[in-house]
């Protein structure tokens, strides 16, 4: 038994380059399906369950080519299919099933396009070791090369691209404005690098947004208490803040007006109790004087009790006598004095009265 050599390595995800003693073959795809080509032309597919065992393996290609006998042409199947059908000279013709699935390929190789690089390098390492029978080894690699280098530009462009918004975060600094502020909230992207494209503010009665070249401007209406979100781009929602608005102007002027009533009503209890002190002390001065009144009324009252009273007697208009009735000796319009009074002007007393 000679000596044998194998040896592969992977080259990108999916594709594997396998070195032998006297070939060189690509490998593509993983377990369960893989496609492996030979730089001799053999080609092997196999598909199988991992883990179970089973597994299928078909064989084309290999071998030497016989120069002198050519191999016959293929003839054309005797049953007609929707897919393809045969013309007169023996070529097939395409049906419109097959069109169909031709376009559905396209549109489904441009959009994996992008990873096109991938297997383009496996098809220039085997057209470059694979010989040369119809002079399209140069027309083959110069493709693969093309599709390597267009496809990688396509790949770097989606790489670099901006990844989609998963969500944000707003930062208010602060939860309680004045109604007359305007405030920036910082929104911040998740990831750093997703573009928020449209924004708006929650339904709330305190603030509105003026969102542009990515800057969250606030400005508050009127004052009051809400619960505040933003959402991004339609469908993504930040978290949720309770903002405060109060009107320090209004609430200013609101406590000068209580402070000046205060006063007022202050004011209004002082006089009101200055006038009924004022009332009160002329009504105690009143009594006091109306007690002081009386009581001189009753002293002098007493005063006169205490003292005897002089008797009275009658003076005639002529003659030197005094008389104690005033009708004794026939007087006409006599005069009632004092005894002392009478007997100082040198009346005497009637001898008749007394």
């Amino acid at each position: 038994m000679g000596w044998r050599f194998r040896k592969s390595f992977k080259i990108a995800p999916g594709i594997k380059l396998n070195l032998n003693k006297k070939s060189t073959s690509v490998t593509f795809g993983g377990k369960g399906f893989h496609y492996t080509v030979n730089s001799n032309g053999k080609k092997t597919k196999t598909a199988g369950i991992p883990g179970s065992g089973l597994y299928y393996t078909e064989t084309t290609g290999g071998g030497k080519q016989n120069n002198s006998t050519p191999p016959p042409p293929p003839q054309p199947p005797i049953q007609n299919s929707n897919l393809n059908s045969w013309n007169n000279d023996g070529r097939k013709k395409r049906g419109c099933l097959f069109y169909l699935l031709a376009f559905f390929a396209v549109c489904f190789a441009i959009s994996l396009y992008a990873l096109a690089w991938i297997p383009a390098i496996g098809f220039i390492i085997y057209f470059a070791i694979k010989k040369d029978y119809n002079g399209t080894k140069r027309r083959n690699i110069g493709i693969s090369i093309a599709v390597l280098v267009t496809s990688f530009i396509v790949f770097l462009g989606l790489s670099t691209s901006e990844e989609s918004l998963t969500g944000i975060t707003a930062e208010w600094g602060k939860t309680t404005y004045d109604v007359s502020e305007t405030t920036e909230v910082k929104i911040t992207p998740t990831p750093s690098d997703a573009d928020i494209t449209s924004l708006e503010i929650s339904e709330n009665n305190v603030a509105k947004l003026d969102y542009s070249d990515g800057k969250a401007v606030i400005t508050f209406k009127e004052s009051g208490e809400a619960s505040v979100f933003f959402t991004a781009n339609g469908d993504i929602d930040s978290n949720t803040t309770t903002i405060t608005v109060t009107d320090q102007a209004a609430e200013q002027a609101q406590k000068e007006a209580k402070e000046a009533a205060a006063k007022k009503a202050e004011e209004e209890a002082k006089a009101l109790a200055e006038k009924e002190s004022a009332e009160k002390a002329a009504a105690e001065q009143a009594e006091a004087e109306q007690k002081a009144a009386e009581q001189a009324a009753i002293a002098s009252q007493e005063e006169t009790q205490q003292e005897p009273q002089e008797q009275m007697v009658w003076i005639p208009q002529s003659g030197n006598k005094y008389h104690r009735n005033p009708s004794c000796s026939g007087m006409n319009n006599p005069t009632q004095v004092t005894i002392s009074e009478a007997q100082s002007m040198g009346y005497e007393p009637c001898k008749k009265c007394y």
